[in-house]
C-alpha cells in the first residue's frame, strides 16, 4: 500500500512540535525552576490532581507527539524515494502504538518514582493477561505486519491458490482481514493469520511477465497435413502476441491426441491474468480461424473437401478469402473470381528477401501464410525494422498500381505463401471498370493520411481531395499511358 498521501504530514507540524517542547520547557523553568515537571511531581504520595500534575503528563504528550511526528515525516521520506519498496500502514500504526506506550510506561515510571523493575514485573503480567485475551486480533495483527513488510501481496495483485486450484485478485489489504476476489468476481475475506498458510503463488510478482498458464484444444481431420496445421498455430500465436500485449511470448503448440480420424491439437499459453479463461480462449480460437481461413485450410469434413477442390484451386480460395482485407476490395465477386484464376502463388522460406528498397517492379504480394518484416535503413546504415506483416495483409501496392520504386526491404520470417498480383493482372478490370481507379485512390489517399496522424476532425478536404485526384491521375498514365 503507498502510504505517502496517508502520512503525508507538513514538516511545519513537526517543526512546531519541536518548538513548544523547548518552548514549554523554557515557561517550566520560569514557573517551578525546573525544566522537567516530573521532577516536583509524586503521585505516589499524594491523593489530589494539582496543577503541576497536569503539567508533567502534558509535557510527557507533546514529548510523545513530537517523536510520533518525527518518525511519520521520516517514513514519508523513505516512501517518497522508492516506488517499490512502501513502509505500510500498519507498522506505522504499530510504531505509534509503541512510541506512545513508551511514552505513558516513562511518565509512570517518573510520576509515581516505582521501583523500574518493579514496573517491569507489573506491566509485563498485565500484558500476559491481555496478550492471552486478545490472541486472534494480535495474531491477525501480526500477520499483517509481516505480510505487508514483506511485500508477499498487494492490492491488484493475482495470486494462484494451490488448494483453491483457482485465480484470485487482491482487492484490499487491513489491519485484520485480506479481501480477495474470484474469477466470477465474489468476494472473500480471509484473516491475515489464515492468508499466511496458503500455497501461493504471485504472478503479479515474477520477474518477468510470465502471466498465467492455460491451455485450449481443437480438432481435426487427419486429412489435414498436421505440419501445415501446426506452422499456421505458430503464425497464429505470434500475430496474437504481436497484436494484443495481454498475451505473452511463451506458448507452445503440438499434437495431444489421434483417435477415431482426428487429429486433437494442444495450445499451452501464457497471458495476463485479467483475462478470464473463456475470454483468452476466444480470442486464440478467433485469431486460428482468421489465419487458417487466409491460408485456405480446410476445417470441414472429408466430404466436403472434395467438393471444394471442384469448385476452386487452391490459389483461387486462397485470393478469396484474402482479398476484402485489401484495397481489391473494391472489386465484385465476378472480378475476383477471374483475378483469382491468374494470380500465382508463391511460397517462401524463412530469412529471405522478396522486395529491395528502390528497385522497380509492378506486382504486390498478398500473405496467406507467414509473416514478414519492413525495414528501412537507419543512421547507422543497419536495416531498421519499421513493421511487421502477418496474413491478410499486402505489401508493394504502390510500385503495381504507380510503377514507383520500392520504399522498404521486405524479408520473410517464417516458411509461407504469398499470393502475387502483376500489373497484367489488374490491366484488363480497369479497362472494363476505369472507375475503380478513383475508389483505389480514396482509400490509398485515406490510409496514408491517417498513417502520418494527419485525418482529424479540422482536415482540409479541399487537399484530401486534391491528394486523390494526383494519386488517380499517376495510377491512369501507368497503366493507360495518357
Amino acid at each position: 500500500m503507498n502510504n505517502r498521501k496517508q502520512f503525508s504530514y507538513p514538516k511545519s507540524i513537526f517543526f512546531l512540535l519541536l518548538s513548544s517542547n523547548f518552548l514549554f520547557s523554557w515557561w517550566l523553568n520560569l514557573q517551578i525552576g525546573s525544566y522537567r515537571a516530573w521532577t516536583i511531581v509524586d503521585l505516589s504520595n499524594q491523593s489530589d490532581i494539582t496543577l503541576f500534575t497536569f503539567l508533567a503528563v502534558l509535557q510527557f504528550a507533546l514529548f510523545g507527539l513530537t517523536i510520533d511526528r518525527l518518525m511519520r515525516l521520516i517514513v514519508r521520506s523513505i516512501n517518497r524515494k522508492s516506488n517499490e519498496t512502501q513502509i505500510p500502514a500498519i507498522n506505522i500504526m504499530a510504531m505509534s502504538v509503541f512510541i506512545y506506550a513508551m511514552a505513558g510506561l516513562l511518565g509512570f515510571i517518573l510520576l509515581y518514582d516505582h521501583n523500574f523493575t518493579h514496573i517491569l514485573a507489573t506491566t509485563g503480567a498485565l500484558g500476559i493477561g491481555v496478550a492471552y485475551i486478545f490472541r486472534e486480533w494480535i495474531a491477525d495483527i501480526t500477520a499483517s505486519i509481516q505480510i505487508q513488510t514483506a511485500s508477499l501481496i498487494r492490492i491488484n495483485d493475482y495470486i494462484h491458490v494451490d488448494e483453491e486450484k483457482n485465480l484470485f485478485k487482491i482487492m484490499q489489504i487491513e489491519h485484520r482481514m485480506i479481501t480477495i476476489q474470484d474469477v466470477s468476481g465474489y468476494l472473500t475475506q480471509i484473516p491475515t493469520r489464515f492468508f499466511l498458510n496458503y500455497k501461493y503463488i504471485n504472478i503479479t510478482k515474477q520477474p518477468i511477465l510470465l502471466g498465467i498458464s492455460r491451455s485450449c484444444t481443437f480438432s481435426l481431420t487427419t486429412s489435414n497435413d498436421s505440419n501445415r496445421a501446426l506452422d499456421l498455430m505458430n503464425t497464429a500465436m505470434q500475430y496474437l502476441n504481436a497484436k494484443d500485449d495481454r498475451f505473452y511470448q511463451k506458448f507452445y503448440c503440438r499434437i495431444q491426441n489421434i483417435s477415431g480420424g482426428l487429429i486433437d491439437y494442444l495450445i499451452i499459453y501464457n497471458c495476463h491474468p485479467s483475462l478470464s479463461l473463456s475470454a483468452s480462449n476466444h480470442l486464440i480460437y478467433n485469431k486460428l480461424l482468421y489465419i487458417f481461413n487466409i491460408a485456405g485450410f480446410n476445417l470441414n469434413s472429408d466430404i466436403e473437401i472434395i467438393r471444394s477442390k471442384s469448385e476452386l484451386s487452391d490459389t483461387q480460395n486462397r485470393l478469396v478469402n484474402i482479398y476484402h482485407s485489401s484495397i481489391l476490395k473494391i472489386l465484385s465477386v465476378q472480378q475476383i473470381k477471374d483475378l483469382s484464376s491468374v494470380v500465382k502463388s508463391v511460397n517462401f522460406e524463412s530469412d529471405l528477401q522478396i522486395i529491395k528498397l528502390g528497385e522497380h517492379a509492378q506486382s504486390m504480394y498478398f500473405i496467406s501464410e507467414g509473416h514478414l518484416e519492413v525495414c528501412i535503413p537507419g543512421k547507422d546504415g543497419n536495416d531498421m525494422i519499421v513493421a511487421t506483416l502477418w496474413p491478410g495483409d499486402c505489401v508493394g501496392e504502390m510500385s503495381l498500381l504507380t510503377g514507383a520504386p520500392r520504399s522498404a526491404n521486405v524479408y520473410t520470417r517464417s516458411n509461407g505463401v504469398l499470393l502475387e498480383v502483376t500489373k497484367e493482372h489488374l490491366l484488363p478490370i480497369f479497362k472494363d471498370s476505369p472507375g475503380l481507379i478513383d475508389e483505389i485512390s480514396k482509400i490509398l489517399t485515406e490510409r496514408k493520411i491517417k498513417n502520418e496522424n494527419l485525418l482529424t476532425d479540422k482536415i482540409e478536404n479541399k487537399s484530401h481531395t486534391n491528394q486523390m485526384k494526383a494519386l488517380a491521375n499517376k495510377i491512369f498514365s501507368f497503366f493507360f499511358g495518357t
